[in-house]
């Protein structure tokens, strides 16, 4: 993708323009390339508008950090509930990062191009000094100003700098405000890893049924439709106040498009005709609103996997899960405690695809890291029930493909084994093995809960939930997220629970802490 300056803005500031691609021919790396100053434009002015009113309702938010670079974001939409209401032509856009509040050291700047064919979004590589650490970022157009985020980049590959990570999913704007937001400012983590479901596509909703607040229209199947609902829930002033802390990594699950679409295949078989408009849709939508590092799509597939370094501490590879998945086999019962069917054994049967399989095999092997994180959106730990699978949408309907994946993990050697998992609306932490091996822990999962979706588990089961082998211990009743930190010797899950996520600026407190030594794969009670 290629951003140009318009010849208005070159003429209008004569500012200097070099084209700065951030480009890698590693599987699952992106190819982003953006055309922008790299310094402030000699007259110091933000390029003029006369745009009615502000277009930065949304906010802003940074993301996928390296040692290099990182991406600022931000969408331009006046109305972002109707539309955005922006003129239909390329707007340029001055943004600026600095290392104080006041930006009266800007260190460094350059024009962006916001095109209606992307909603006004933005989407800036910026490479500040490596020694400049944390630093702020806005944007600016005309007289209007964005609010103010705060980013870094990562640490060199040799440092063993401590690092804090809360990791989130699954905010159903209807079910609940977004209180664990303002509690994860407040805990100011170095990164927020959001696991997938950021928005919902369901309909209205309806305040007799439960609801706190309203979706802004029936369920969403277009490309205008996604926009809107995106512009709703960024709308939410403590969700922007968290993408406006610290940078974020972001993958997806399911909502961004339907419930529990496998590939191509949607939850209706009946809405088949015409699914892949619908999946492309949603995922441009989904690429207009998050700060990600790779092009937008072109049809209806989006390479979104990759991997995320902290230092010579993390390793994280980003999973999805949803894209290149089977369907889910049995006609995805749900707490189903029959025999599952012969399909879901079949050894051929994906969560992954082979291409995202063979990825995440190479690059989890040989990596010269504390810590390897598979960032995943749906349960790994093998709860099965004998034959029974309770769970269909989870690895547990996948069961081949989580134990090559686990018995390749093993088989070279990897040490340190986090995955860390959203999709369930529970907080759990279970221990990872293998078909082959059932009693002999490869690694630890620790899953958070949702932000304000409603528990997908009853509460009163949680007793059954403790029970089973491999879990751990779990908490069904609360929403919240996780906050890990993590260092050279432990890694540490601070379980923060929102005592009623229905009612607004509700208490937030520990649920439990857990921590793993490295060198182990065994979880202790803090």
């Amino acid at each position: 993708m290629t951003t140009p300056i318009s010849r208005r803005m070159f003429l209008t500031l004569g500012a200097t323009v070099v084209i700065a691609a951030c480009a890698s021919s590693e599987e699952g790396k992106s190819s982003l390339t953006t055309e922008v100053a790299t310094t402030a434009p000699a007259t110091g002015l933000a390029p003029p508008s006369d745009l009615p009113s502000n277009p930065f309702t949304l906010g802003v938010a940074s993301g996928d950090p390296d040692t290099e670079s990182v991406v600022l974001w931000t969408r331009l939409a006046i109305d972002a509930l109707n539309g955005g209401a922006m003129p239909d032509e390329d707007i340029d856009v001055l943004w600026e990062m600095s290392a104080t509040d006041s930006f009266d050291d800007i260190v460094l700047s350059g024009i962006a191009t916001a095109s209606p064919q992307y909603g006004h979004s933005i989407h800036v590589i910026a490479s500040p000094p490596k020694a400049a650490g944390l630093l702020r970022y806005r944007f600016r157009l005309g007289d209007f100003i964005s609010p103010i985020g705060t980013t870094r980049l990562s640490p060199s590959s040799d440092s063993m700098e401590p690092v804090k990570i809360a990791s989130a999913s699954c905010q159903n704007w209807t079910a609940g405000f977004y209180t664990a937001y303002h509690d994860m400012a407040e805990l100011a983590p170095d990164l927020v890893l959001f696991l997938g479901d950021y928005i919902y596509e369901g309909g209205t909703g309806s305040l007799d049924s439960g609801a706190v607040r309203l979706h802004n229209s029936e369920e969403i199947k277009d490309l205008v439709a996604y926009r809107n609902r995106y512009g709703l829930y960024k709308s939410d002033p403590l969700l922007q106040a968290a993408h406006h802390m610290c940078p974020w990594v972001v993958t997806w699950d399911d909502h961004e498009v339907e419930n529990n679409y496998a590939n191509l295949t949607p939850e209706d078989p009946a809405e088949a005709d015409g699914y892949a408009a619908r999946r492309g849709d949603a995922y441009q939508a989904w690429w207009e609103h998050m700060p990600v590092r790779f092009d937008p799509p072109v049809d209806e597939n989006l390479t979104i996997y990759r991997q995320f370094s902290w230092g010579s501490l993390v390793n994280m590879l980003v999973l999805d899960t949803r894209q290149y998945r089977d369907d889910q086999a049995c006609n995805d019962a749900v707490l189903q405690t029959t025999p599952a069917c012969d399909d879901a054994l079949l050894p051929e049967r994906t969560l992954l695809g082979a291409e995202q399989e063979a990825w995440l095999t190479a690059n989890i092997r040989g990596v010269d890291k504390v810590w390897n994180v598979l960032a995943n959106q749906t349960v790994m730990t093998d709860i099965r029930l004998g034959a029974a699978v309770l769970n269909f949408d989870q690895w547990d309907g996948y069961a081949p493909n989580r134990d090559r994946v686990l018995t390749d993990i093993t088989e070279q050697g990897v040490k340190n084994l986090i995955v860390l998992t959203g999709d369930i609306h529970l907080s759990g932490v279970g221990q990872l093995t293998t078909t082959a091996n059932p009693t002999t822990a490869v690694g630890i999962e620790f899953v958070t809960t949702s932000i304000s979706s409603g528990g997908n588990v009853p509460p009163e089961t949680q007793g059954l939930l403790q029970a089973l082998p491999n879990i751990l211990d779990a908490e069904a009743s609360h929403r919240g997220y996780i906050l890990h930190t993590i260092t050279p010797e432990t890694w540490t899950a601070q379980y923060r629970i929102v005592d009623d996520a229905r009612i607004k600026n509700s208490v937030v407190s520990d649920w439990k802490t857990f921590t793993v030594t490295a060198g182990t794969a065994a979880v202790a009670e803090i």
